[in-house]
């Protein structure tokens, strides 16, 4: 890339991203000339009769005088890291910045944001906007900001949203990240698991979904000079869990959507720098194409995947290197989603008392998520929870309600219930005030139908199970109209399940690494395995040599692989040479017996009897069982 970039490491030169926001404190060292252009803007907000221009001042050192939320935003797509020596820099270091303070507490003045971008834009280089705000309202094409952004999209200027914290329930997405021609990004935690606020869209459906999700969570930037109320600080706070006494005046850290979404905004300042032809459409395609496959979860709450930089600028520079082709593959009917038709209920609880209703919820069922509404102007506040076919509680959601523009809601989900009768409880939980209050209630249930298969009948439940969340998944698929549990697994098929299942991030070389491995979808997975960021994960094949990729894998490289795939080499390689209980130890070289040890400990694979047969072909029904455990281990 560097080579490719005249020399220079890509950093997002000569690209500008306008950030609208709370504004930039632009006397923050990492800001140093980094800024364009620092705007306060305001407008008449519609009074008058008649157009009148807006009263924006310009070329304003601190626009962000009391939240800090821009500064903190900004940081993250180019703070230059100056006053940690580099430790926290930005995504794109290179790259300028516009700010774009639309309000010091609430964004009143979004729409003279994008009035500037679309005026001054240009002049600036503006090819980005960073767009880390929400509303409380519904989709409409026509609302003023989703105008606003489609004609910034069409002048070629990428707009990027974040996805919104109003958590897990169906329907909690960010109505301006929904727009199709913008790209909203949702929140991970440090391990990369969707983070609990992390607004979700509705299953199923195509465009009511993040683009793709970054991580959110205690994440480190800026602190505004100023007043600051982003982030924490002191005892109780995560600031000096993440940052030294010597930069706490400088840096902060916070959790939320507004902060993944910038993350995206300089990885595409990163791909313009390496390639200024790229369109919006193009970017937010490889931006999916690259991201990595998270299969715990479901597109309607992490989209694509999890964000891939490096793969992404790839393919920026060298279209040709494709990522993300089996993409279009993954679905070969195997499985089909089923939207139940949504069941309503209605009631009124009085203060103090609560409301409860039975539903029936059906077999392979995949998520039930319930919702409840009241009228905006109600002071009370009212609590949902859902209890299993057991009485035991499965879900709650209870949330300081205030009154908004679509009124007051809760909303909690489940995902894999069981079949049964479930019970919902509507409580009138506030105590102060409150008053009898009606409500409005909805279940939705998404279940799993599943192409019927010869042969899995043979399996007991546990397996059966294994099998069916392998494909709905999309790591496995059927062969023919049968599943063919027992069939051995190629080097290649394990290879291609670890990028789809194991969160192996995308990588394709210059040149291929394999003499028999030369073809685009064969090298995505085995390139992407070999290529790992702990390391290589199969552990007999040199680069420059033959990888193997239709021979079977046995059960000792499989163990290798899935414990590196699953973040445990360390673990493993610190317990070589340990004593291992299976009768046949002797036959698993000292160097890799912490890995079989490993592997057996964490359920990545079983034992037959007494043994661990590790020159025995790894079977089908066994690589989906492992795939299972291994998504259970990144989202504890």
């Amino acid at each position: 890339l560097t080579r490719n970039n005249a020399g220079l490491p890509v950093s997002g030169r000569n690209v500008t991203v306008a950030v609208l926001d709370t504004g930039l404190d632009g006397t923050h060292g990492d800001l140093a000339d980094r800024v364009v252009q620092n705007v306060k803007l305001a407008d008449t907000q519609s009074v008058g009769v008649g157009f009148m221009y807006p009263a924006n001042v310009e070329n304003t050192r601190n626009t962000d005088q009391v939240y800090g939320h821009g500064t903190f935003v900004a940081g993250l797509i180019a703070g230059n890291g100056s006053r940690s020596n580099g430790k926290f820099d930005g995504i794109a270091p290179g790259a300028k910045v516009v700010g774009l303070s639309a309000g010091d507490l609430t964004l009143s003045f979004v729409l003279a944001g994008f009035d500037y971008v679309l005026t001054q834009g240009a002049n600036l280089n503006v090819r980005i906007i960073n767009c880390s705000f929400s509303a409380n309202t519904v989709f409409d094409t026509n609302d003023p900001v989703n105008v606003a952004t489609k004609m910034l999209v069409d002048r070629n200027v990428n707009v990027v949203f974040s996805a919104g914290n109003t958590g897990s329930g169906l329907h909690t997405l960010n109505p301006y990240a929904v727009a199709p021609w913008v790209i909203s990004v949702g929140a991970t935690d440090e391990s990369g698991r969707l983070a609990d606020f992390s607004s979700r869209g509705s299953f199923g459906n195509s465009m009511f979904r993040p683009t793709l999700v970054a991580p959110g969570v205690n994440v480190a930037s800026l602190r505004s000079s100023a007043a600051n109320l982003t982030g924490t600080l002191g005892v109780g706070g995560a600031d000096p869990k993440r940052l030294s006494a010597a930069e706490i005046p400088y840096y902060t850290t916070a959790s939320g959507t507004s902060f993944s979404a910038p993350q995206v905004a300089g990885a595409i300042a990163l791909m313009l720098e390496a390639n200024a032809r790229l369109t919006p459409g193009e970017i937010k395609d490889i931006l999916q194409r690259s991201a990595t496959p998270l299969p715990s979860y479901y597109q309607h709450e992490v989209g694509a995947g999890m964000l891939n930089i490096h793969a992404a600028v790839l393919e920026a520079a060298f279209p040709q290197r494709r990522m993300g082709r089996f993409r279009a593959t993954l679905d070969r009917g195997q499985v089909r989603f089923i939207n139940e038709p949504v069941r309503q209920f209605a009631g009124t609880v009085q203060p103090g008392a609560s409301f409860e209703t039975d539903v029936v919820l059906p077999e392979n069922a995949l998520l039930a998520s319930v919702q409840i509404g009241w009228p905006f102007l109600s002071t009370n506040d009212l609590g949902l929870s859902l209890f299993d076919a057991s009485g035991a509680r499965r879900a709650e959601a209870n949330t300081i309600n205030l009154p908004g523009l679509t009124g007051n809601r809760e909303r909690t989900a489940v995902k894999l219930p069981s079949v049964g009768t479930w019970r919902v409880r509507v409580a009138n939980t506030l105590s102060i005030a409150a008053t009898s209050q009606s409500f409005s209630g909805a279940l939705e249930v998404t279940r799993a139908e599943y192409d019927p298969l010869k042969d899995l009948g043979e399996l007991n439940s546990a397996s059966r199970e294994d099998a069916y969340q392998a494909l709905r998944s999309y790591v496995m698929y059927p062969i023919g109209s049968n599943f063919r549990p027992k069939f051995a697994v190629s080097r290649l098929d394990l290879a291609a399940a670890l990028v789809l299942g194991g969160r192996v991030p995308q990588y394709l070389p210059g040149q291929p690494s394999y003499a028999d491995v030369r073809d685009g979808s064969t090298m995505i997975f085995v390139e992407s395995a070999q290529a790992a960021p702990g390391g290589a994960l199969f552990p007999n094949a040199s680069a420059g040599g033959h990888f193997r990729p239709d021979t079977s894998v046995d059960r000792l490289t499989a163990a290798v692989a899935l414990v590196r795939a699953a973040g445990l080499r360390a673990e493993a390689e610190a317990r070589a040479g340990t004593l291992l209980t299976v009768t046949d130890a002797s036959s698993i070289p000292a160097e890799m017996r912490g890995y079989v040890a490993v592997a057996l400990e964490r359920g990545l694979l079983t034992m037959n009897g007494t043994e661990f047969r590790a020159g025995d072909a790894l079977t089908r029904i066994e690589l989906a069982h492992a795939m299972i455990i291994m998504a259970k281990l990144a989202t504890k």
